[in-house]
């Protein structure tokens, strides 16, 4: 029995960093076009590089440790599967005006990716350049 609960915490604990590397490697590749396009920096492809690569040593270093103490088993998995399905219910849940808290989430998502790729809101994300241009010959 005390197996199974070991399982199902280092489950639990490599679900949560996994779903943290995922996120993180998610803002890594929209960092990577927002640097080739030139409308982020270096700092958010750091950044973006840590949030992908801590929780990935993290579970390696778990795992290292660990060993071939404990096989992996159904509770392992049961526990891998915590963290991922509590996110989905806790976005499921109805926000205070009365959308899906995940909506809010998704939303402020796309801002913060149309931020750091450098789209245009006031146009309608158009293609043509908006800076001023100077007068030619005068």
């Amino acid at each position: 029995m005390q197996d199974a609960l070991i399982d199902f915490g280092i489950g639990a604990f490599t679900g949560g960093l996994s779903v943290s590397a995922s996120w993180g490697l998610l803002w890594l590749v929209v960092g990577l076009m927002g640097f080739s396009r030139g409308t982020c920096s270096w700092r958010v492809l750091l950044n973006s590089f840590a949030a992908c690569l801590a929780p990935l040593l993290l579970v390696w270093a778990f795992f290292w440790m660990r060993g071939t103490a404990f096989p992996s088993s159904a509770a392992f998995a049961a526990g891998v599967s915590v963290i991922p399905l509590t996110l989905v219910s806790l976005g499921l849940r109805p926000a205070p005006d009365g959308r899906r808290a995940v909506v809010h989430m998704l939303e402020g998502v796309r801002s913060l990716m149309d931020d750091l790729l450098g789209k245009h809101r006031e146009c309608g994300d158009c293609s043509h350049d908006h800076e001023p241009h100077k007068a030619e010959g005068g």
